[in-house]
């Protein structure tokens, strides 16, 4: 069984933070307590009267250990009959091995509202920006429109502990003179949510991670955007799009409560076309920021990752690299474009990022390698660096002379 009880606010004078935290019983982690903390300015924010975020963020580790939650306080009726009726079966649908659980609750409740912003997650990706320029920049309409933005500490930077914390922080220090440009607020959420999550949970259960913080500011929050990643076409046309491109839409729509509404945007672009609608807004030009394969702490795009590289394609296809010199390493990136461009022909069954590339290339009468030119190309790559590899080994080994 996991009990989850005593939720309460604290506040934490030294570091000038508040958190709401609960009280955790299980036997998978040794960690006693889950917490979300924020600055001191935004502890009102903090929703403590409810149980909601608590329930979601322990409802995977309760479906993969099959263990019945039981909760100590009060939730949202219609989040509650959502997780019972459709969450739990979107999650198994994915990992089988996941079991429908048991959910005791003390009663329901909705949170009380203080105000009724509109919110949305903001890491200065292609896809936040997409959904940044049309729900804040272009947005007419007060009641869809962006009024803040967010940026959760919940498995993104790395799982949890103190590495991923520190790239968390060095992530929003980075986009911070962006969001001030802009006039909006910008709310820094830390957890440790990853001391009850394993590493691979992020992508398994990515949508419960990132509804754990959207429900802990459900307090001042009336609808929250979450900029989405696959296209309608993609997600109906290529049998290779993952989990996320059929279940993430209709989970969330199932995580909201009587007083939010969770709603996601993007659908209506492929990759290719976000980026190309994005290039003459100047703030994504000098703050994108795509990398997973930066192995430190620090925010910067490595220009070398599965990520840098096919955002950098699609800018080359466009003909605007020296608008992102400063962004990437357009250096490296060009010793790697051939080599790139025959590993998404060789992928683009699997990858639907690089079927959305060679249509934009095919589009923009870039010559495209046969797949056997593309096999051959990836071979020959694959001999050199194996060669310079064994031979530094070599070198490395041969006795110095005295």
């Amino acid at each position: 069984m996991i009990r989850v009880s005593n939720l309460r606010k604290e506040q934490l004078v030294q570091s000038h933070e508040c958190r709401i935290i609960c009280d955790i019983k299980c036997g998978f982690s040794e960690c006693e307590h889950l917490w979300i903390s924020v600055p001191e300015e935004f502890g009102e924010w903090l929703t403590d009267d409810v149980y909601d975020a608590f329930m979601i963020a322990m409802l995977y580790p309760a479906m993969y250990y099959n263990e019945e939650l039981v909760v100590d306080g009060y939730v949202s009726e219609k989040l509650y009959y959502n997780v019972m009726h459709s969450v739990q079966d979107c999650e198994k649908a994915y990992i089988e091995a996941l079991s429908n659980i048991k959910i005791s609750v003390a009663g329901f409740a909705t949170a009380k509202k203080v105000d009724n912003k509109v919110g949305m997650g903001f890491t200065a990706g292609v896809d936040a920006f997409a959904t940044l320029y049309d729900r804040f920049v272009l947005e007419e309409n007060p009641n869809y429109r962006i009024s803040t933005l967010f940026f959760f500490n919940v498995g993104t930077h790395g799982g949890g502990g103190e590495r991923a914390r520190a790239k968390f922080h060095s992530r929003y220090n980075y986009i911070l003179p962006l969001v001030q440009e802009l006039g909006l607020p910008f709310v820094p959420m830390d957890s440790n949510l990853f001391d009850f999550y394993k590493f691979e949970w992020e992508y398994d259960a990515g949508v419960l991670c990132r509804a754990f913080g959207i429900l802990s500011f459900q307090r001042v929050l009336k609808r929250y955007v979450v900029a989405y990643d696959y296209s309608f076409w993609e997600i109906v046309h290529l049998n290779n799009a993952d989990y996320a491109s059929i279940t993430d839409m209709v989970n969330y729509h199932n995580l909201c409560t009587e007083g939010l509404d969770i709603i996601t945007d993007g659908t209506q672009y492929r990759r290719s076309e976000k980026t190309e609608k994005l290039l003459n807004y100047q703030p994504f030009q000098k703050y994108v920021n795509v990398c997973v394969g930066n192995g430190s702490t620090e925010a910067h795009n490595c220009s070398k990752c599965g990520k840098c590289r096919r955002t950098l394609f699609s800018i080359d296809v466009l003909g605007r690299l020296d608008d992102f010199k400063e962004t990437f390493d357009i250096k490296e990136w060009e010793k790697n474009r051939y080599l790139h461009l025959c590993r998404m022909v060789r992928d683009q069954k699997k990858d639907i990022y690089a079927a959305d590339n060679l249509q934009l290339a095919k589009r923009h009468n870039v010559r495209i390698p046969s797949i056997v030119e593309a096999y051959i190309y990836i071979y020959y790559r694959g001999v050199i660096r194996e060669s310079k590899r064994m031979l530094s080994s070599i070198l490395n080994k041969e006795p110095k002379c005295s």
